[in-house]
Parts: C-alpha cells; sequence; structure tokens
C-alpha cells in the first residue's frame, strides 16, 4: 500500500522511542508520492514498531469520540457521509467496519492518515483510496476497492486476514512471520519480534524514515505508521477506557463477556474475547465461551445468517432474529423498525 504525505509535526510530549535521535535533514521528498515529510522527533525499533494491542485494542472507541476527534483534527471527514454504505458519516464507518474485524479504530484513523493525510487535511483529496488498500505502489488502485467505506473495510479485512495468519502460526501473504528475517523495499533485513510489526510490513514493506536502524529517509514507510499512531494515541485526547470487562462486538451488536465467543458477520470465523481482545479467527468455536454468538440456521432461506439476521418465515409469515446461542426471537416489529430483541437488524429477509 502506498505511503502518503503526513506533515511530520511530532509535539515533544512523545514517548521516547528506542534509541537516540539522528541528525538528519529537516525535510525530505517523499519518494513514493513526490509529497514534502519532515524530520520527526521520536524513532522507533524497526523490528518492533507497535503492539499487537495497539492494532487490535481499543474496541471501547465509538463513533462520537471519533467524530469529536475528527472535528478537532479540522478533517474534511468530519462533514462526509458515504453514498455508498447508507449515508454514513466517516466516523461511523471507521469504528463500525473495523471493530467488525477486531481491528482498533485508532489503528485505522493512523493508516488512513499515513495513506491519504484525510484525518488532518480539509480536503477530498485521495478520498477514493483514503487507506491505500488494493492500491499497490506499481500501479493504481483496484476499482473494487474504490470509495471510503471500501478502503476502511479492505483494510480492516486484510489486516485481520495477516493476523489469522500469524496467530496460526503461518507467514502472511507476502512472506511476514514472527522472528524470520526478511528484506524490506528500502532495502532493510528485518525480524519482527511480534505479529504487529509483520503485519504492519506485508501492508507497506518499506521501514521508512522513521526507526532507529537502516531505512530510507525517502520513504515514510511502515515506521511512519507508529509515529502517526502513538501522536494520536498520546497526544492528549480523551480516548477513555473500557466501561466494562469484554469486548465490543459489531456482530453481536452488544459487548461480549470476557470469554464470550461471536461467529463473525464478515467471515463466519469465530473469535473470542479475551482480556479485551477478540482472539485472531477460527473455524471451530472455543470450549470455553461464556456466551456465544453463533449463525442461525433458517430452513426458510436454506441456510446460516449472522447474528442479529432477520427472517420473516416461510412456515407462518412471522419475524424472527437470530439471538444468543443461535436462537430464534420473534420479532413483529423488525419489518417497520429494522430492530428486534437482540438490536438492530444485522440483514432482513422478506418472503
Amino acid at each position: 500500500m502506498k505511503t502518503r504525505l503526513w506533515w511530520l509535526m511530532v509535539p515533544a510530549l512523545l514517548a521516547v522511542g528506542c534509541g537516540p535521535v539522528e541528525e538528519e535533514q529537516d525535510e525530505f521528498v517523499d519518494e513514493l508520492t513526490g509529497q514534502v515529510l519532515q524530520r520527526a522527533t521520536v524513532k522507533y525499533d524497526m523490528h518492533r514498531l507497535l503492539e499487537d494491542t495497539d492494532l487490535l485494542g481499543h474496541q471501547w472507541i465509538t463513533t462520537e469520540q471519533v467524530q469529536a476527534f475528527l472535528t478537532q483534527q479540522g478533517s474534511y471527514l468530519a462533514t462526509y457521509r458515504d453514498p455508498a454504505f447508507s449515508n454514513k458519516t466517516a466516523a461511523a464507518l471507521i469504528v463500525e467496519r473495523s471493530k467488525a474485524f477486531g481491528i482498533s479504530p485508532l489503528y485505522m484513523l493512523a493508516r488512513i492518515q499515513v495513506e491519504s493525510s484525510l484525518v488532518q487535511s480539509g480536503t477530498s483529496n485521495n478520498l477514493s483510496k483514503a487507506t491505500g488498500c488494493g492500491c499497490p505502489d506499481s500501479s493504481g488502485c483496484d476499482a473494487q476497492y474504490v470509495g471510503f467505506g471500501k478502503q476502511i473495510d479492505c483494510s480492516a479485512k486484510k489486516l485481520r486476514g495477516y493476523f489469522t495468519d500469524l496467530d496460526a502460526g503461518r507467514a502472511t501473504i507476502s512472506g511476514w512471520k514472527v522472528g524470520t528475517t526478511k528484506a524490506t523495499l528500502d532495502p532493510c533485513s528485518v525480524k519482527p519480534t511480534n505479529k504487529a510489526t509483520a503485519a504492519l510490513y506485508t501492508y507497506t514493506p518499506w521501514v521508512g524514515a522513521y526507526a532507529t536502524q537502516c531505512g530510507r529517509t525517502t520513504v515514510g514507510g511502515s515506521s511512519l505508521v507508529s509515529v502517526i499512531y502513538h501522536r494520536y494515541a498520546d497526544g492528549g485526547f480523551n480516548w477513555g477506557a473500557p466501561t466494562s470487562t469484554g469486548c465490543v462486538s459489531e456482530t453481536a451488536g452488544t459487548t461480549v463477556p470476557e470469554l464470550g465467543c461471536v461467529q463473525s458477520s464478515s467471515d463466519a470465523m469465530w473469535r473470542q474475547c479475551v482480556s479485551g481482545v477478540f482472539s485472531a479467527g477460527s473455524t471451530t468455536r472455543p470450549g470455553n465461551c461464556t456466551q456465544a454468538w453463533p449463525w442461525c440456521s433458517s430452513a426458510t432461506l436454506g441456510r446460516s445468517v449472522p447474528a442479529r439476521t432477520c427472517v420473516q418465515s416461510s412456515s407462518n409469515q412471522q419475524w424472527s432474529q437470530c439471538g444468543v446461542g443461535g436462537a430464534w426471537v420473534s420479532s413483529p416489529m423488525a419489518p417497520n423498525s429494522g430492530a428486534g430483541p437482540v438490536g438492530a437488524c444485522f440483514e432482513m429477509y422478506w418472503l
């Protein structure tokens, strides 16, 4: 994914990174974009750019918080609504689509800024390729991923896929793996010490200018993601903390308790809430679930559907909604309100 402009003005309050700050020119032109990047005051270890919880945590962050942050930044996204996603706001799409795949909305904000500058820009430039997903350095963006909501969904889904491979002990699609040395495009010889770093290089295979070792000073790279993430996380905005023990699930439409399990609406994979973060997906349901949200089998549709789906039965024309434990619950108001006893209908199926 392309590494795009960010006017790098990192305040002194940033936490100290690994190693000393090296002297270098004050600014340079990003060779991938032709735009100006400025020298950072903090640099990070290229073998450990971020923690796993940085990419997978913050599931408590709300749409309202992201909206307030975008407004504070003077972002074009603060007033944007995506017509391709039911006119939802950018903040809603960032939160909903990130959480649907167990990805941190705070990380997603950093990714958007790295790739398109949209978080801190008052213009719509690069809106259609906001996260650089499906946009390789060597060519333009894949048409199926063009559009803001599609970009958020694409980015979150791909990152979740990287973690799924890494959690299973496999290398990612481009060969990155914890503890295995691989060359970036700078080129640098990197040995990721955690899954987050392997995932970041899978997405953007450049170290860039903001690491303590190696790196090309004329490219932002994955190290830029670390700089921006820490600025957003530690820069004084109140992101709050979990209000309760558990994980916010877009599929379930609620906070799932510790060790609760959800069969994701996005890919039917099972994920379990462990210490406030959903685990990587597995094809089988964990055996120690405190609560479970599986897909429900529908005789009317002849297939299974995700939690919160509302279906009008072919046998009696009554409406039901897929609820906790895979049980159907009566939802007579669904056709009028678009919701049932367990929340807004994920999908609706009329006869």
